[in-house]
């Protein structure tokens, strides 16, 4: 693509987090448009990507990026530097790799790019490179920083643990971590209970008949509701603090979601650091809790009886983004979802299965499978999951799940689909 010849471009925005020396996306989208119209490019549409992070992120994961590349007809794509594309050079080269099979070109405004020549390339490549390095040197700085706090004793931030609250350092800086009085007796009492065999179902409707003040955090998210739920009662069995032990992943893989109760900080001999004045149990009553919990959170562990019946209609159909497993099928307060049994990320299935299916007639409905059309093949399945299920699969390269905020409302950002060609 010759960007000299360019008549109509696009816009691209993009920024992590908002803070004083960030450049917020409004600035950016006036610089771009600015550049544009000193070359008398026609402008056929702006897209962003607010709160994004670019290390997290690849740039076809994310919905801006997703909406631009579905435009049609623009020569050229503005950003107002390249790291706000990409923060990994694998990462950059692709999405340019992409604009280039639609013959589309790539500008920065604030980096002198051109995207036309091998030095220009070979530039290009370079800034990206430095994008990566400083991306992993705040990562370090974050890091080494943390780990000094936690050395030191003190809390880090972050979500305060059911039980406690965080206060300001009677030694130093900083905040430390002190048992909540209005609410430690509840966990003790809850940690109690699963340790005397009770499972995390019945300990959370005790806690909801009995009143027990929910999480801070939760109360600010539902409204005046004072029941609890599963989810919220296993985490707070499964902190590590409940120990006296204080949870640390370094170098924690992106994949493993789901936090191990027993990575915790320990000493130069690898012994857990413990704090009496926050312990509630022993590590060997912790470990103890773990063995319980583990055995009963598989659906297959339970009783026949006691499971519950869903729909094969996605058996071994969608994967997890981040552990590139099949989610397993199961119900989560008498609903229908879909999970990950390795980080545990779940999707409530009756919004999903409905999302699916309108975009399979509506997308798909002309396609053949054999002699039919998806239309008919869908309509000749009827009821029959297992059919149903045969013309979806006959129509899909992939489905996959990425995690998102779990609320009320189904984010289909969170659904990666797309069709066999």
């Amino acid at each position: 693509m010759n960007l000299s010849k360019a008549r109509r471009c696009v816009l691209y925005a993009r920024l992590s987090v908002t803070k004083e020396e960030s450049v917020s996306i409004a600035r950016q989208l006036q610089s771009c448009r600015r550049y544009a119209e000193a070359r008398g490019w026609e402008i056929v549409g702006e897209f962003v990507d607010d709160g994004v992070s670019a290390t997290s992120n690849r740039p076809e994961e994310r919905h801006g990026w997703k909406s631009l590349l579905a435009a049609r007809d623009f020569d050229a794509v503005i950003i107002w530097k390249v790291d706000r594309l990409a923060r990994r050079v694998l990462d950059f080269l692709h999405a340019d790799e992409t604009l280039q099979k639609r013959g589309a070109g790539l500008v920065a405004v604030e980096d002198p790019i051109d995207m036309t020549s091998p030095q220009g390339r070979a530039f290009a490549v370079m800034l990206a490179v430095f994008g990566e390095m400083e991306a992993e040197a705040i990562r370090a700085r974050v890091r080494a920083a943390r780990a000094q706090i936690l050395k030191d004793g003190r809390w880090p931030g972050g979500g305060i643990p059911y039980g406690y609250q965080s206060v300001s350092n009677p030694d130093g800086p900083g905040r430390v971590l002190v048992k909540d009085d209005e609410r430690i007796g509840w966990l003790s009492d809850a940690v109690a209970k699963a340790l005397s065999g009770d499972t995390v179902n019945a300990i959370a409707t005790w806690l909801t008949d009995s009143g027990a003040p929910l999480p801070a955090r939760r109360t600010e998210r539902t409204s005046g509701s004072t029941s609890w739920n599963r989810q919220t009662v296993d985490g707070l069995l499964r902190n590590p603090v409940l120990a006296g032990m204080t949870p640390h992943n370094p170098g924690r893989a992106k994949s493993a979601k789901r936090v191990d109760p027993f990575a915790v900080l320990r000493d130069e001999r690898g012994r857990p650091v413990v704090s009496r004045a926050l312990a509630i149990i022993t590590t060997e009553e912790f470990a103890t809790l773990q063995r319980l919990l583990d055995a009963r959170t598989v659906p297959q562990a339970r009783k026949k009886a006691e499971r519950q019946s869903t729909s094969a209609f996605l058996s071994r159909v969608a994967r997890c983004a981040e552990c590139a497993v099949h989610l397993c099928r199961g119900t989560n307060q008498k609903r229908p979802v879909l999970y990950c049994p390795k980080c545990r990320q779940t999707i409530g299935r009756t919004a999903l299965d409905d999302y699916l299916i309108d975009r399979l007639l509506i997308e798909r409905a002309n396609e053949l499978i054999g002699d039919l059309t998806v239309d008919d093949a869908w309509a000749r399945a009827g009821h029959d999951d297992m059919a149903r299920r045969a013309v979806l699969v006959s129509q899909l390269d992939t489905l996959v799940i990425r995690r998102g905020v779990v609320g009320r409302y189904f984010d289909e950002e969170r659904v990666l689909l797309t069709w066999s060609s």
